[in-house]
């Protein structure tokens, strides 16, 4: 995984705890209560700067009475591409599968960037 697939794995991440715990109509700091963390925590988590442990997922899920499945983000970085970007790798490099996929992946890496 790169870093920036890491800080897109995170920030999408905290977007599902941030939606899953408003959905449940819980507050940031009721939310931080019931998990033992700080305010901050619960803010940092939300945004992707701070990354969180497997353990308080499972505490999340249960707290918010949801599966941890619904937490974890489900994408693949070609999935995501542009179709006119997969389309000029797989067009440009026509039966070379390793080399349409190494270039959907810088593709998608500059695509992530302007996020």
């Amino acid at each position: 995984m790169t870093a920036n697939e890491k800080k897109r794995f995170y920030v999408v991440l905290g977007d599902k705890i941030k939606s899953a715990r408003q959905n449940a109509g819980l507050k940031q700091q009721d939310f931080a209560n019931f998990l033992k963390l700080s305010r901050a925590s619960i803010v940092n988590m939300e945004k992707g700067r701070q990354h969180t442990p497997i353990h308080t997922l499972w505490d999340i899920a249960k707290i918010l009475n949801i599966d941890v499945s619904e937490l974890i983000p489900q994408f693949t970085y070609s999935e995501k591409l542009k179709p006119e970007f997969k389309k000029i790798a797989l067009k440009e490099l026509k039966g070379d599968s390793l080399s349409q996929e190494k270039l959907i992946g810088f593709l998608g890496e500059i695509q992530i960037q302007k996020l």
